[in-house]
């Protein structure tokens, strides 16, 4: 999945349509769908970091098995879990900021897919669009070893 591509779905998506609602209230679903699709950016972002990380970004590594085991390997509740507990703290603020955007793109978009009564605004969605997209840059500049850090915890758990 290409990050690039879902953001620039989810802008798509949080644009008014042609006539329909050019001057009326925005399409819920279409912002729902927006966030929904904004979160996964992050999520893929992350997922394809975690693979370059551990297993190698050359065409050939991400056609092999281990790379996309690696990229599959990410759950949604472990990184949010360990991207919300107080060790985060301890990495770069660029990665701290898309571990927060990360985890609160993440409620957002359970609101958007499950909570009937939510609402979003436009405006509030085009802002969260951003963050995501800002977050995901953060990340990607990080360093190899700050990636590597972030990937190890948000793969695997630490037993107590």
């Amino acid at each position: 999945m290409n990050w690039e591509q879902l953001i620039a779905i989810s802008r798509l998506l949080a644009e008014p349509p042609a006539q329909s609602e050019a001057r009326g209230r925005p399409q819920q679903a279409r912002l729902r769908r927006a966030i929904s699709t904004a979160y996964y950016a992050m999520f893929h972002a992350l997922a394809e970091s975690n693979s370059n990380t551990f297993i190698g970004s050359t065409h050939d590594l991400k056609n092999s098995v281990e790379w996309v085991r690696t990229y599959r390997a990410l759950d949604h509740g472990t990184a949010r879990n360990q991207m919300s507990s107080s060790e985060i703290s301890q990495f770069p603020d660029r990665i701290c900021d898309f571990a927060g955007t990360f985890v609160d793109l993440q409620r957002q978009r359970h609101d958007a897919d499950y909570n009937p009564q939510a609402t979003f605004t436009r405006s509030d969605t085009f802002s969260a669009i951003g963050r995501v997209e800002d977050a995901i840059k953060g990340l990607i500049e990080g360093s190899a070893r700050e990636r590597r850090a972030l990937a190890a915890m948000t793969l695997f758990t630490t037993r107590r």
